[in-house]
């Protein structure tokens, strides 16, 4: 058996900019995890492959191998639609095994993510997809042998997510697959889907050359700051929101394109903080962040920041801390960096105000990739 645990991610700052090409963010990997069990096949024929997941307990969804591709056997549109991220993983590990003489592998698949609550179906927006695609795409290779260093696994759980949603970052890709912090910039998602459609394409060949704008660097914590994180009680649509932003940034372009560049220059800022390990600098960056997506709220009437979030940003800035929302905001988690002595009164005074702390830990991070 093959078993992976791959960490979810908070946006720390860089939201919507980070959706341009060669634009960036700086994310964390979070300790709640998906983990992805793989059992390889024993019978004898066509390659067939089962996948369980927590979300449909007791219920195995069934592909087999025709020739051309894994086809479903047991699974409805539906199911298939479910587990989008989970076969584009898949896919793209297939083809880059066939590019590598390998013929196709069955094997039974079990996906168990920690990154919802369990008992109460609560949705906490740790990037659930891009983790799996992490886990799929590390368990996939183990399956077959390949050996995958630390940047061609990104760039093919990228391609995986960027073949299901074209306009994605990837951002929480990086983060899952590096852990730590992370100073991720995004490539040019255009050019490698156009290079994706060619029947001719050596992915082994794209997997090996420099991506354009692609990095994802670590960076070292914070020195005396402790990262809180807090849930305001409903979940939000990362996707919903991103398409009414797009909407907007039509009728707003000039104040868009003026928000990217200054979103650009803090999260520089911050990562120029962080390498130098000043705790102020850091507190500034993140409040300006904050701001600038207040200011974008503003300007495109989008509810990045809602009233929970507001609150949850009030309540931490009353006690010195530097707060904002994380990710594309409208609901789901803020953030806040505060001194480690006033966490317990941040977190009775979050739970005071309808905040639910969660306990969340950075995960270690893995090695830089350029």
């Amino acid at each position: 058996m093959i078993t992976v645990a791959v960490p979810g991610k908070l946006y720390i700052a860089g939201e919507y900019a980070v959706l341009e090409p060669g634009s960036a963010a700086v994310l964390v990997a979070i300790d709640r995890c998906v983990r992805v069990r793989l059992t390889p096949a024993r019978s004898i024929g066509p390659a067939v492959r089962t996948i369980t997941t927590n979300h449909a307990p007791g219920r195995s969804i069934e592909f087999v191998y025709r020739g051309a591709g894994f086809e479903p056997v047991s699974a409805t549109e539906a199911d298939s639609a479910g587990l989008s991220h989970v076969l584009a993983a898949l896919a793209i590990v297939d083809r880059y095994a066939a590019g590598s003489g390998r013929g196709p592998v069955g094997f039974a698949l079990d996906i168990d993510s920690q990154l919802d609550d369990a008992e109460t179906g609560r949705k906490y927006g740790l990037g659930s997809s891009g983790a799996v695609t992490v886990a799929v795409v590390r368990a996939a290779a183990r399956a077959y042998g390949l050996p995958l260093d630390a940047t061609v696994e990104l760039k093919l759980a990228l391609l995986s997510v960027f073949s299901v949603d074209p306009h994605c970052s990837g951002g929480d890709v990086a983060a899952s697959a590096q852990g730590g912090w992370v100073h991720y910039r995004t490539p040019d998602r255009a050019a490698l889907i156009s290079a994706l459609g060619r029947r001719d394409l050596d992915l082994g060949s794209l997997l090996r050359q420099p991506w354009k704008h692609l990095a994802a660097r670590s960076l070292p914590p914070p020195r005396e700051l402790s990262l809180q994180v807090g849930w305001v009680g409903r979940p939000a649509s990362s996707r919903a929101l991103v398409a009414a932003m797009k909407q907007a940034v039509r009728q707003h372009y000039s104040v868009y394109r003026q928000f990217v560049t200054a979103s650009d220059q803090c999260v520089e800022q911050l990562a120029t903080a962080c390498r130098a390990g000043d705790d102020r600098a850091i507190e500034l960056a993140l409040s300006t962040a904050g701001r600038l997506l207040r200011d974008l709220a503003a300007a495109s009437g989008v509810a990045i920041e809602s009233p929970e979030l507001s609150r949850l940003r009030c309540l931490a800035e009353e006690l010195g801390a530097v707060a904002k929302s994380s990710g594309a905001g409208g609901g789901d988690c803020g953030i806040a960096l505060i001194d480690p002595a006033r966490v317990p009164t941040l977190r009775q005074r979050w739970r005071a105000g309808g905040i639910e702390p969660l306990n969340l830990r950075v995960l270690e991070r893995k090695e830089s990739i350029r």
